[in-house]
């Protein structure tokens, strides 16, 4: 095939370095399709270094320049393959049958249960293997016994739709026996419709789509209006971010000046990881359609991005609440894409760790948390003894949907993690640091990790008079070399005065 009829090319750069590589797609256009390819390229702990994007309405061309972020293995095949399969195909007519033809039919949710015995990281090794596998994760829940017995419950969709076929069966089992060794215990069955509802009633109601083939129930104008009729009212976010003091500098401007029919969106913030998947998500979420695109990432670690956006009617946004609403969104979507929460939980008896996210519109989660938690306490030599994945909903309206303008869904993550002793993380500085590191690793902001580690190694060491965390001194495991990961040579001050506390074996998922 020419490289010019091809939907996905990807190439590699003149005197660019290895991990860079340029993707070009042309295609159909669809709202919604700029948050699924930003979600693919995440997913695959791509960095967007540099971006073009231009649609007609009917046809749409974007460039990306993209970087492998630190620990990724490169898989620019199975890339290509999954672009290609999320971008619309044919024109005018052709396009249209397509639509009817490709509108998703619901995924049967599937049950694995794995049974193992612990080892550090086996947590985050198994999450890798089920992303390897090509499935969709969307409820969890994994145990510990005293005994060092693993009984590990995710629910799941099979993104090739192929289950319960036996060769995936079999395909998805070996995965995971190779990464988590060969006596490991594993089964894959139709999910039982009670346990889709357990604990949460979200996880049954929501259908899980890409985000160009969902039909917005919601804009702009239904937002503020409605956002009006709930002043006073006490729907608030249950999640409260620990220790985020104030939110990262972002700033959002709006100019109805530079086109005659566009509102054009300028945002300038610091660079990290999915940073266009959550500024394309809330613009889903708002119904704006991108009609041209452009961003940049500069040396200093500084991104601006350029969008002319149109309304669902094909018109700029000229009212001054609605432009307003439009900054807000933005900025609240980009400066806080996570919330982070560590409280003692059990009576103290160990410690809970919460990261909630909300989901895109077509009901998925964010890409790689489970993962990206998991690779950051397992380099901080953190253990899991019990973790749950599921969906909280908020209020439904009297049509089964959720209020507009009021709370959005969220996929919440949470872990009870614990020292290798047993014991839970005590004293604000420790839980602070593990925060730094697990909002480090969900980020891959390698500027932070520097500012943090230095700013934590100095003024922890100065704190505890020089001797590790609430006195404890370091031990000879501080100078052992650090596991890999995103920024570790970076952070290793900050997990070595992490490491004073953490003595002997290493337990824990």
């Amino acid at each position: 095939m020419d490289l010019e009829e091809e939907t996905v090319i990807i190439r590699r750069l003149p005197d660019e370095d290895l991990s860079m590589r340029e993707v070009r797609i042309s295609c159909p256009d669809a709202t919604g399709l700029g948050v699924d390819i930003a979600r693919m390229l995440l997913d695959f702990g791509l960095r967007i270094l540099k971006g073009d994007i231009s649609t007609d309405g009917s046809w749409c061309f974007l460039i990306f320049k993209v970087c492998l972020s630190s620990g990724v293995p490169p898989r620019w095949q199975l890339l290509k393959s999954r672009l290609e399969g999320i971008c619309p195909k044919g024109t005018d007519t052709l396009q249209r049958l397509w639509r009817w033809r490709s509108v998703p039919k619901e995924q049967p949710p599937f049950l694995l249960q794995v049974a193992g015995y612990d080892r550090q990281g086996m947590l985050h090794s198994l999450s890798h293997a089920l992303w390897e596998s090509d499935t969709t994760v969307f409820k969890a829940h994994i145990t510990t016994s005293p005994n060092g017995k693993v009984s590990d419950m995710f629910w799941l969709y099979d993104n090739r739709n192929e289950l319960p076929e036996s060769h995936r069966v079999l395909e998805i089992c070996d995965r995971v026996k190779g990464a988590l060794g060969p006596d490991t215990e594993c089964t894959i069955t139709p999910a039982p419709p009670d346990s889709l509802s357990a604990g949460t009633s979200a996880s049954s109601k929501l259908l899980r789509k890409a985000c160009k083939d969902v039909t917005s129930t919601s804009n702009l104008r239904r937002i503020v209006g409605s956002k009006k009729q709930l002043v006073g009212s006490s729907s608030e976010a249950a999640l409260k971010d620990s220790f985020a003091g104030r939110q990262a500098e972002v700033e959002v401007t709006v100019d109805n000046e530079t086109s005659p029919s566009h509102t054009m969106l300028t945002l300038r913030c610091r660079d990290r990881k999915g940073l266009l998947y959550d500024l394309f998500r809330s613009l889903k979420d708002m119904d704006l359609r991108v009609a041209y695109g452009k961003i940049e990432v500069y040396e200093e670690g500084m991104c601006e991005v350029d969008l002319f956006v149109q309304d669902v009617e094909g018109t700029r946004i000229s009212d001054s609440e609605l432009l307003q609403e439009l900054i807000d969104r933005v900025r609240t979507a980009v400066a806080l894409p996570v919330l982070i929460s560590l409280k003692d939980s059990f009576d103290a008896t160990c410690t809970e760790l919460t990261i909630s996210a909300n989901i895109d519109s077509g009901g998925r989660g964010r890409p790689r948390v489970t993962f990206d938690v998991t690779q950051g306490l397992s380099a901080a030599g953190v253990g899991v003894f019990m973790a749950d994945v599921y969906i909280e909903q908020p209020d439904l309206d009297a049509f089964g949907l959720p209020v507009v303008g009021g709370p959005q869904a969220q996929e919440v993550h949470r872990f009870l993690i614990h020292m290798p002793s047993g014991q839970p993380v005590s004293g604000d500085r420790d839980k602070k640091a593990i925060y730094d590191v697990v909002k480090a690793h969900l980020m891959g902001t390698s500027v932070q990790q520097q500012q943090l580690a230095a700013t934590a190694a100095g003024s922890l060491y100065a704190a505890t008079g020089g001797g590790g965390l609430s006195g404890a001194p370091f031990s000879s495991a501080a100078s052992a070399p650090l596991p890999a990961g995103p920024g570790g040579e970076q952070q290793s001050n900050l997990l070595r005065a992490l490491s004073g506390k953490w003595k002997g074996k290493v337990g824990g998922l």
